[in-house]
């Protein structure tokens, strides 16, 4: 056997000597090494904040691009497009805002008042109903004297279930204050890169190119690749599927004499942002409001949604969007859990994108392996 192959297996058995001590020292330290990555993110989260708002303004601002004289051969308008385009993206996310702020943000919090208001009694009128009609049944009846908590305490102990996992335990007003600190800087950040994204792309081409052979790069530029694309069609896929979906709902509720459409349709076509969940949230809330006015609508109108929602997934959602972001049910779900235990909020709307990134990825190495297998 040569020195050279000794030397490749001397150094190939520290590399796995390495990685193990790594995975150990991970395993060991699990939480404080979460508890560093949260800490050091939540510094630099405004960097995170600024390339997510960059990327979603990059996708006005080739639209925007293409349509701002495309043919043109001045030199202004050439010069101008890129901070036109931009100025038009950022116009166009005020005005989205700006809908958000006075028209879904105010139904959204109408609903919240509406059920907070009254869930309470209808919690107890169901406990009582049930108390009632469970007479020849001992173990439900059992089970009721031992919850033994009235409508308010049953709702504080419910948001208190979603606050731990959606928000995490941080003061309201102070995670507020901070989130807008964060925009603040990440819009600063945001417009920057746009500004001189040529140069980050040229400066990144390089960084690879002297760090990296042609097989990492190219690996690395499939990665990016793809989770460029899967990023943006999901964004683009649920903006568009949301507000359909929203316009349906109250389009069909107008129609058939429902109660609180305009609220209820715009609550469902915002949490329909969120995933093969967020439809049902929606409507969750939504029957929860109708059944405080009549229980009979409040059947019709799941009627109505699960109908709406099997027309919107079979024949509208396919023609408007297309292809799924490829991800199996099943991984969605588990990515929104994920996601919202781990960033909130954020983490419910990323975790699907990354997931399918990394099934996306992780499919084609496997498709790679099998056929190399098989040649």
């Amino acid at each position: 056997m040569s020195p050279g192959s000794n030397n490749e297996k001397t150094q190939l058995t520290t590399k796995k000597i390495i990685l193990i001590g790594i995975v150990l020292l991970i395993v060991l330290n699990f939480t404080y090494i979460i508890n560093l990555i949260k800490y050091v993110s939540g510094i630099i989260a405004f960097l995170f904040i600024g390339a997510g708002i960059a990327f979603i303004l990059n996708i006005l601002v080739c639209k925007y691009g293409k349509i701002y004289f495309p043919e043109s051969k001045n030199q202004l308008i050439i010069k101008s497009r890129r901070g036109m385009a931009i100025v038009f993206s950022i116009l166009t996310i005020i005005l989205v805002l700006y809908f958000l702020l006075y028209l879904v943000i105010p139904e959204i919090v109408r609903s919240i008042n509406l059920i907070s208001d009254d869930l309470p009694n209808l919690y107890e009128k169901v406990v009582r109903w049930i108390d009632e009609h469970s007479k020849g049944y001992p173990m439900i009846r059992q089970r009721l004297e031992q919850i033994d908590i009235n409508g308010e305490e049953a709702i504080d102990m419910g948001l208190g279930i979603i606050n731990s996992w959606a928000f995490g335990p941080v003061s309201f007003i102070g995670m507020v204050f901070n989130k807008i600190i964060q925009l603040l800087l990440g819009i600063v950040f945001a417009i920057y890169v746009l500004f001189h994204k040529e140069t980050l792309k040229s400066n990144f081409n390089k960084l690879i190119n002297a760090y990296l052979n042609k097989d990492k790069r190219n690996y690395l530029l499939r990665v990016i690749k793809t989770a460029d694309e899967t990023f943006t069609n999901f964004f683009l896929g649920q903006f568009k599927e949301a507000i359909i979906f929203g316009l349906l709902t109250i389009i069909g509720m107008l129609i058939l004499r429902l109660p609180y459409a305009l609220t209820i349709g715009t609550v469902v076509g915002a949490t329909a942002l969120i995933p093969m969940v967020g439809t049902f949230i929606g409507a969750g809330i939504g029957v929860l409001l109708i059944l405080l006015v009549d229980a009979f609508k409040a059947v019709i109108f799941i009627i109505f949604i699960i109908i709406l929602q099997q027309i919107e997934g079979n024949f509208i959602y396919p023609k408007v969007i297309g292809s799924n972001i490829g991800l199996p049910k099943m991984w969605v779900f588990a990515a929104i859990i994920i996601g919202g235990g781990f960033m909130g909020v954020i983490g419910i709307l990323l975790g699907v994108p990354v997931a399918a990134t990394i099934y996306k990825l992780l499919g084609k190495s496997v498709n790679e392996k099998l056929k190399v297998k098989k040649a």
